[in-house]
């Protein structure tokens, strides 16, 4: 988010899961977060936005987390549709 233009969300076209790591020293979580909000501001838009700890850039480490978290909301999401 502080290298490349994520204008291309405005209007974000459907809510979503946003996942960032603490450890990314790549993009700061300011970063990240300012997309976040703005997509927030967006009616009929939810964005949820997680922090995994310890998470690098890669998440080389942590792709159990991200798999886990990524499909508590896919079944968050398929439980709200049915």
């Amino acid at each position: 988010t502080n290298a490349y233009d994520f204008s291309f969300l405005a209007p974000c076209p459907a809510s979503g899961l946003m996942l960032h790591g603490s450890a990314d020293v790549v993009t700061p979580p300011i970063e990240v977060e300012r997309v976040v909000s703005k997509l927030r501001t967006q009616k009929g838009i939810v964005i949820d936005y997680e922090v995994v700890e310890g998470a690098s850039h890669f998440w080389a480490e942590n792709l159990t987390e991200v798999e886990k978290r990524v499909g508590a909301y896919l079944d968050k999401r398929l439980a709200a549709s049915a």
